[in-house]
């Protein structure tokens, strides 16, 4: 019984041309100006294998549904983050009379290509990216504009809006160390979390940061409402101790306070968060804070999506937003195009 053949893909059709699969999506779609050269080995090797792009992806060029697709994350841990991200893209995109369908990510690449053959989405935004995440390459074989909020590693030409990470790791080293603390423990179990791209840049820059600094690092994988008697533990010895954490952030504080670590000298809490600590509870007040910008970066996604789709001839380009200490200032920078 002969053997039937799989059709083949953009990704067969890059290989054999020798470029990137994002190249290929861009000689299908037209979306991005293309030499003739690799144009040519493009359509060369697309005639070579039989292939046979996605007629609903590139329908979509031409046909206009003013929907937005947004794969979201599995909900965990803190709802009402996912919600604040949710929110302002919907708004954002309403405000550039786009609505937003909401995909779940459990659904993985297989989610991208059922909702690219509906032919419902005319642009993607895809949250909460793995360090190498399977959903890259299907939106780009899909040939349909999106932005990426979280950077991937190996990522090919696409927009990314989101917080910078590695800059984050920095500024949480530096505070704790101009505090005088001689240890750093992160909560919230970062060591088993680095397959995430926010995590794994983190830990990148808290890393970098404390080889200079002469900070230990102590990456936490207990209950979150341990926390304080851990952090009090490692603080005995007169060796004071800053605490911080990318996920648990409202729950280790409550512990914090409740437990009386906030009086403690030995301890120095630092937050995450774009909450009003005072508002929460008064004993949280004085608690330094970074603000993570979620809802700037949200809106950003959505500015950075509606540019690719009207903007003639426009080119994808990497933003990160800075994180910033509540009080004071901080700002973004661009590159066009990067990885």
């Amino acid at each position: 019984m002969p053997v039937r053949r799989s059709a083949p893909t953009s990704q067969d059709v890059a290989r054999l041309a020798g470029v990137s699969q994002s190249t290929v999506s861009y000689v299908l779609t037209g979306s991005r100006p293309i030499s003739p050269a690799t144009r040519q080995r493009v359509e060369e090797a697309i005639e070579k294998l039989g292939y046979h792009p996605n007629s609903g992806a590139r329908s979509l060029r031409s046909r206009r549904s003013g929907v937005i697709g947004l794969m979201v994350p599995e909900a965990y841990g803190n709802d009402a983050v996912l919600m604040r991200f949710v929110g302002a893209i919907a708004r954002e995109a309403q405000r550039f009379g786009y609505d937003i369908l909401l995909v779940t990510a459990q659904e993985g690449a297989r989610g991208i290509h059922r909702v690219v053959r509906t032919g419902v989405c005319e642009a993607l935004i895809l949250m909460e990216l793995g360090r190498h995440d399977e959903r890259v390459a299907a939106v780009v074989e899909a040939g349909l504009p999106f932005v990426l909020i979280g950077k991937p590693v190996g990522f090919p030409n696409g927009s990314v809006v989101d917080l910078d990470f590695e800059r984050l790791g920095r500024m949480v080293v530096d505070r704790a160390a101009d505090e005088g603390c001689e240890r750093l423990l992160l909560f919230g179990e970062p060591g088993h979390r680095r397959h995430r791209n926010d995590v794994s840049r983190f830990l990148l820059g808290i890393e970098e940061q404390a080889q200079s600094t002469g900070l230990e690092v102590v990456l936490d994988a207990g209950d979150l409402p341990d926390v304080p008697a851990r952090a009090r533990e490692l603080a005995q010895g007169g060796r004071r101790t800053a605490v911080f954490g990318l996920n648990g952030v409202t729950e280790v504080l409550f512990a914090t306070a409740a437990s009386g670590a906030l009086e403690d000298r030995g301890l120095l809490m630092l937050a995450l968060t774009d909450e009003d600590l005072a508002a929460i509870s008064p004993l949280l007040a004085r608690t330094p804070r970074i603000d993570p910008r979620r809802v700037e970066i949200s809106e950003l996604a959505v500015r950075e999506l509606v540019r690719l789709l009207r903007e003639e001839g426009a080119s994808p380009r990497v933003t990160l937003v800075e994180p910033e200490w509540v009080g004071q200032t901080g700002g973004e920078h661009t590159s066009n195009p990067t990885g």
